[in-house]
């Protein structure tokens, strides 16, 4: 390949991400001022060798039109990149003289500002030692005149001094005498005192014996006498302990039979060491044993005793334990409809056939219509047909 253009000198330096910190401080710290003697702000631009503009030396060999063109493209393109990088390098020049300015700014206004510092700091200190001297000044004045205030006062304290000495010695033959009377005095008030006490003493001890003896009970079970507060009292005047109590309520809990005393049965709520769970468990044990005819969960994994307050209509019974439902008739799971065992049922349902009656499918109460239309409203709420004896709006008979 034949070089058909001369090389162009470009006086400007790549820089690198990492160096342009330290070209940075270099280029700053080396520029040279701008001469101000100079009009025109173009002369702090660098002038950069052109390239050579002269003609080349003919050559011996033959290019094609398209060489040519090729070649003057090529050519075209060297001068937009040279001119490009011209253009940089001076924009560059010129941010690193305003940075140059901005430095220069911020260092003049510093120093201002320390010397502005500076002057307020010595005015300061001017007033300061101005206002220290006149304290100091005041100060001595005041001393001056407490002194001599002082040595007056010493002198007429002196004086009273041996006036009061007089009167003390006078004063304290006097109060000696008063001093005796008053200790043999209050000697004879304390001895009456300590007697008069322990006399109280005593008579209140044998009171708190006296009252603790009358509270005083005997436990049933331990028969040992412990105070009444501390105890429980049955329903037959029988007094027992908080910790027998309690025990006595478990082995009632764990034997299935409630606690009794002279054949009464003593509330749970009377003791109060029992947990609020302890005394549930026993209320519903009791109710178990005095609801008649018991029904239990048909769920044999839980088997647990189903309250009255649990019942769902006449038929059935719903366990809160594990959620399910049994039939109070046969003991087993729910079902629809009457009950095989329920012998009385069946009866009512053969009557309520012969004479046309309808069940309300909500509640299954017999219901007898004897006048108005096919539309019932039973007292549960439920509407239903009296034709079909369906829910009311599932048949067309209306």
């Amino acid at each position: 390949m034949i070089h058909l253009f001369t090389s162009m000198e470009v006086k400007c330096q790549v820089i690198r991400p990492k160096d342009a910190r330290q070209y940075r401080k270099r280029s700053v710290s080396t520029l040279p001022r701008p001469d101000s003697t100079q009009g025109s702000a173009s002369s702090r631009y660098v002038e950069y060798s052109k390239a050579s503009t002269a003609p080349l030396p003919p050559l011996d060999l033959a290019l094609s039109p398209n060489t040519y063109e090729r070649l003057a493209a090529a050519k075209r393109a060297q001068d937009g990149l040279v001119g490009h990088v011209r253009a940089e390098a001076m924009a560059m020049r010129e941010r690193q003289y305003e940075e140059l300015g901005t430095i220069r700014r911020f260092r003049e206004l510093a120093a201002r500002e320390k010397r502005e510092r500076e002057e307020a700091l010595r005015q300061q200190q001017m007033d300061d030692f101005k206002l220290m001297m006149i304290e100091f000044e005041t100060r001595r004045a005041i001393e001056e005149e407490d002194r001599i205030a002082e040595a007056i006062r010493r002198e007429e304290a002196r004086a009273s001094i041996r006036e009061a000495m007089i009167q003390m010695r006078d004063e304290a033959t006097r109060q000696r005498q008063l001093e005796h009377d008053r200790i043999l005095a209050e000697q004879m008030e304390a001895a009456a005192r300590v007697e008069e006490a322990r006399i109280q003493a005593q008579e209140e001890a044998e009171e708190r014996e006296r009252i603790r003896r009358e509270r005083l009970r005997e436990c049933s079970i331990c028969m040992e006498e412990d105070d009444m507060r501390s105890m429980a009292q049955a329903p037959c005047a029988h007094w027992y302990c908080h910790g027998d109590l309690q025990t006595a309520f478990q082995n009632a809990l764990d034997g299935r039979q409630p606690f009794r005393c002279c054949h009464q049965e003593v509330p749970v709520d009377l003791c109060p060491t029992t947990t609020e769970d302890f005394r549930e468990r026993y209320r519903l044990m009791i109710l178990e044993l005095t609801t008649p005819n018991p029904v239990y969960c048909s769920n044999r994994a839980c088997g647990r005793f189903v309250p009255p307050a649990q019942y769902e209509g006449p038929d059935i019974a719903a366990c809160q334990a594990c959620r399910s439902r049994a039939c109070r008739i046969c003991r087993n799971a729910s079902h629809a409809g009457i009950c095989p065992q329920d012998v009385g049922m069946q009866q009512a349902v053969a009557l309520a056939t012969r004479n046309g009656w309808r069940s309300c499918p909500r509640c299954n109460n017999m219901v007898e219509k004897r006048s108005g239309c096919n539309h019932m409203t039973c007292r549960c709420g439920g509407e239903f047909c009296y034709v079909c004896g369906g829910a009311w709006g599932s048949c067309r008979t209306h």
